[in-house]
């Protein structure tokens, strides 16, 4: 969700827990090393989300680990690797561990005048043991054009029965569902105050799976969707 391909689209993907890290956790430490354009990170950090109370601070508990191997070169390209194994994530199911496996390359390339494309190919594995891996990959790219921006996301996620709330008995337990979505959509600055920007944007997708799902789902539903985008202006860095 935080990549410059996905700064104006307001949906977080279907994928982006097969993508994501833990992305809410109490307690991060990370040790890193970076030699020229590569470098390589390893983090401990706690693998269950926090509980709905979110008025105090849950007990760090370092109980899951990570490691990333990223190149990045000097104009356009952000490319990496990373291998994580995430404690008990999920409080329905504590006994359940988590390996994550995932690959992504970025491309950003500057036009002038403050405009820029921005463009993210990105894969995803979710393994838990004695089950089936569940893969999941997404295409994004933007597209800045002075107050417009245009951006387009394709998903290809494989989702299973428990993740549908489908009943295993007719299904099968291990049974997965391919689910295709893609999404097109524009935002326009309507003003800028105080460095402060207000844009109108709007957007529709379409997703589309298996036939045995058409009478729970719709065949191929659409979702449209239009909404006010309150953002903060590009930064400029000093050049003194």
């Amino acid at each position: 969700m935080h990549r410059p391909s996905a700064l104006e689209n307001p949906d977080a993907p279907i994928s982006h827990h097969w993508n994501d890290g833990t992305h809410i956790t109490f307690g991060v430490a990370t040790i890193g090393y970076r030699y020229d354009k590569f470098k390589i990170e390893a983090s401990s950090f706690t693998g269950r989300e926090p509980d709905e109370d979110r008025y105090n601070f849950d007990k760090p508990r370092f109980d899951s680990y990570s490691g990333r191997l990223s190149f990045t070169s000097r104009k356009n390209w952000a490319l990496q690797v990373s291998q994580g194994f995430i404690k008990s994530p999920e409080l329905l199911h504590p006994q359940e561990n988590v390996s994550r496996t995932t690959a992504s390359a970025i491309f950003s390339y500057p036009l002038k005048n403050e405009n820029f494309f921005n463009a993210t190919a990105l894969w995803g594995l979710n393994k838990i043991k004695e089950h089936n891996g569940e893969n999941a990959a997404l295409l994004e790219a933007s597209l800045r054009l002075k107050k417009l921006a245009l951006y387009t996301r394709y998903e290809w996620t494989q989702k299973s029965v428990e993740e549908l709330n489908l009943d295993e008995n007719i299904y099968g337990k291990e049974t997965l569902f391919p689910v295709n979505a893609i999404t097109l959509g524009f935002n326009y600055d309507l003003l800028e105050v105080a460095h402060t920007r207000i844009a109108l944007g709007s957007q529709a997708s379409l997703f589309h799976t298996k036939e045995e799902l058409n009478s729970l789902y719709g065949k191929n539903p659409v979702a449209f969707e239009v909404f006010l985008r309150i953002y903060p202006g590009l930064m400029k860095p000093s050049l003194h």
